[in-house]
C-alpha cells in the first residue's frame, strides 16, 4: 500500500477496544490527570482491554545502571533460543508518562525471541515529575552502558540497535543523533509509530514532557528528531505504523526527511491498524502479525 491509497477498514478487534473504552467511562489516559493518576488509569486500561501476551521467554536479569540523575532500572531480557545475534537498547512508548518495565516486557520477549537480541528494556525517568531532558539523558546514558558492556549483552563484535514506540521511538531517534555524533555505531534504529515533531502535536502528554516552554522546547533535536539540522549518518530506520494512527503524518514527514539524507529506511505501512498496535498482540492476530514481522526485519538488518 502505498501513502496515497485508501486504507483498509481499521482491525475490527481495535475498533472494538475503542467503543468498549468509551463504554467503560474511563477517560483518556492523560485528561485530567497527573503522573500518578494517568498511570493507575493505563494500568487498568491494559488489564481491561488488551492484557499482555503470555510468551515463552528466556532469562530475565533485572538490574541498576548509572545516570546522570541518578541509578536507571532495566530488564535484560535474552532469547529463548539460541546465541544472540546483536544487542537492541529498547524504550517503552506511554507518552513520556505512562508505561514502565513490566508494560513493555512483552515486547522485549518478542524483540528478544524473534529478531534473537538481547533487549536492554529501559526505565527511563517519567513526566511532569521528571520533565525533558530526563528521560533523554537516560536513554543515552543506556546507550552509553549498552556500548560499554556489549560482552556481557549480545556480544561483544555484535551490532548495537535502537528501538522504541510511540514515545520510546521518540527517544530512541533523538538517540541515535546521539550515536551518530558520539562515534557509536548502530546497526538499526526499529521505530515504531514514533513522535518525531512535538510542536506539530501538542497535547497533554507532550506539554507535561516539555514543560513550561514546550513550544520552545519542541525545536530542540533532543526532543523533535525531525528538527535536527541534518539527519544525515544516522543509523538505517525500520519503520512501522499504521495508517489510522494519529502521528502518521507525522511519520510520513520524518521518513521523507530520513531518505532525503540518505538514511536508508525499510517503511512497513499497515492500512488496517492505528497507534500502539504492537500492545495488542494477545487480542488481534493482525497486530501480532505486524509485530512479528517488524522482529524479522530488525533481524534481517542486523544480519545483513
Amino acid at each position: 500500500m502505498t501513502a496515497t491509497s485508501a486504507p483498509a477498514p481499521l482491525d475490527p478487534v481495535i475498533v472494538d477496544i475503542e467503543r468498549r473504552w468509551k463504554e467503560s467511562g474511563i477517560p483518556g489516559l492523560y485528561d485530567g490527570g497527573d503522573g500518578p493518576v494517568s498511570r493507575e488509569r493505563a494500568r487498568n486500561i491494559r488489564a481491561l482491554l488488551y492484557p499482555k501476551p503470555k510468551l515463552a521467554q528466556g532469562v530475565i536479569e533485572s538490574r541498576s545502571i548509572p545516570g546522570s540523575g541518578g541509578e536507571i532500572e532495566v530488564r535484560i531480557v535474552r532469547p529463548l533460543e539460541g546465541e544472540p545475534i546483536g544487542t537492541l537498547v529498547y524504550l517503552h512508548g506511554g507518552g513520556w508518562v505512562v508505561g514502565d518495565l513490566d508494560s513493555h516486557e512483552a515486547h522485549a520477549i518478542r524483540l528478544a525471541n524473534h529478531a534473537g537480541v538481547v533487549v536492554l528494556n529501559v526505565a527511563y525517568r517519567l513526566a511532569p515529575e521528571h520533565p525533558f531532558p530526563a528521560a533523554y539523558d537516560d536513554t543515552t546514558a543506556a546507550v552509553d552502558w549498552a556500548h560499554a558492556n556489549l560482552a556481557s549483552l549480545g556480544g561483544a563484535g555484535k551490532p548495537l540497535a535502537l528501538g522504541g514506540d510511540s514515545a520510546g521511538g521518540n527517544l530512541a531517534a533523538a538517540a541515535a543523533l546521539y550515536c551518530r555524533d558520539a562515534g557509536i555505531a548502530l546497526k538499526a534504529q526499529l521505530l515504531l509509530y514514533p513522535a518525531t515533531h512535538l510542536g506539530r502535536n501538542m497535547s497533554e502528554p507532550e506539554r507535561a514532557y516539555l514543560g513550561d516552554q514546550a513550544s520552545v522546547l519542541a525545536l530542540d533535536p533532543r526532543a523533535s528528531p525531525l528538527m535536527a539540522a541534518t539527519l544525515a549518518g544516522v543509523a538505517p530506520v525500520i519503520f512501522g505504523v499504521g495508517v489510522y494512527d494519529f502521528l502518521y503524518q507525522d511519520n510520513l514527514a520524518y521518513i521523507a526527511a530520513l531518505r532525503a539524507a540518505g538514511v536508508p529506511v525499510l517503511f512497513r505501512e499497515y492500512g488496517n491498524l492505528n497507534h500502539g498496535f504492537f500492545s495488542y498482540t494477545a487480542i488481534s492476530s493482525v497486530c501480532e502479525a505486524a509485530a512479528n514481522q517488524l522482529c524479522e526485519d530488525l533481524r534481517s538488518q542486523l544480519q545483513a
